[in-house]
């Protein structure tokens, strides 16, 4: 995965997955590790934009 193509670093425990494809296909042990370390909120494209 690359930063600012498939996800989006923000400062603090915050993290915003872009290709969620790629997310998927990650090893399940990697999935858990960002899970844990950082705040995970699901929204659509639309909710993410406002």
């Amino acid at each position: 995965m690359a930063p600012f193509t498939d996800f989006l670093p923000y400062v603090g425990c915050r993290i915003t997955i872009i290709n969620t494809d790629k997310f998927e296909a990650l090893p399940p042990k990697i999935q858990q590790a960002i899970n844990e370390a950082f705040e995970v909120l699901e929204q659509s494209d639309e909710e993410a934009r406002y």
